[in-house]
């Protein structure tokens, strides 16, 4: 009998053995890596979304409450530029606007930036926002959302921080939890729609005008479908729609 026929736990392992057990080890990282890599190309894109926490800058324009809290400012090229308004954690701001809305102000903080979608995260405390005493606001009053289409639209209702590049991924049931406190907090609620050809538009959620909060929490992250009015608000574009016009797909 060949000393390589018989295994003793204290003694050598036979060569046999050692070739079984390196080219099984082989085999087994070659699979892992393999899964890994199919597993991965397989979800979805987590966005190009970016927020530079650090970059603490200030930002000179017109704000408003309604629908949510925004700042009208002027982009680099000197057109006219909506930006929304949140905390820096998961919390909008309208309550803290008061008196400076429709005046010109200058507010502090972060910029989250995904496109053409921005998000200013305002710095905490009680002066991220200030009058701008003697500002020029000319031509930067906010326009009425003005009707463009009746529509039907199946997609996914998610919080517009997060999507614009405050947390990756940023949609689907992985985000549900975090998007549900999101808009809770009081972040405005965005629809995400995407077609077969992979053409995809983002549209701020309004009801009557007036902004969504707890009501949406049922069908956040879910696919649904909604029946309700297009908007365009400036450079933005708004679906307004009641919480009864949208059902679960």
């Amino acid at each position: 009998m060949s000393k390589d026929d018989f295994f003793i736990g204290w003694a050598e392992t036979p060569k046999v053995d050692r070739r079984f057990f390196f080219g099984a080890g082989l085999a087994l990282l070659a699979g892992t890596a393999a899964t890994a890599g199919g597993v991965a190309a397989l979800q979805r894109p987590m966005g190009k979304g970016d927020w530079n926490m650090g970059e603490i800058r200030e930002w000179r324009g017109i704000a408003t409450a309604e629908p949510y809290a925004m700042l009208r400012t002027t982009d680099l090229d000197g057109t006219p530029r909506t930006v929304i308004l949140g905390c820096q954690g998961k919390c909008g701001v309208s309550a803290k606007i008061g008196a400076l809305a429709g005046k010109p102000v200058i507010v502090q903080g972060s910029l989250i930036q995904r496109g053409t979608h921005s998000m200013i995260a305002v710095i905490d405390g009680l002066d991220w926002i200030r009058e701008d005493a003697g500002g020029d606001i000319d031509g930067l009053a906010f326009p009425k959302p003005e009707p463009v289409m009746e529509v039907s639209l199946n997609g996914e209702i998610l919080d517009t921080k997060c999507w614009f590049g405050a947390m990756r991924p940023s949609s689907g049931k992985v985000h549900k939890a975090c998007a549900s406190l999101c808009i809770r907090g009081g972040l405005p609620p965005a629809f995400y729609v995407k077609d077969p050809k992979d053409q995809s538009a983002l549209m701020i959620m309004t009801s009557g005008g007036f902004g969504h909060n707890k009501d949406l929490l049922p069908y956040v992250a879910d696919p649904v479908s909604i029946t309700g009015q297009v908007q365009r608000f400036g450079d933005l574009f708004l679906l307004d729609a009641p919480v009864s016009a949208i059902s679960r797909l």
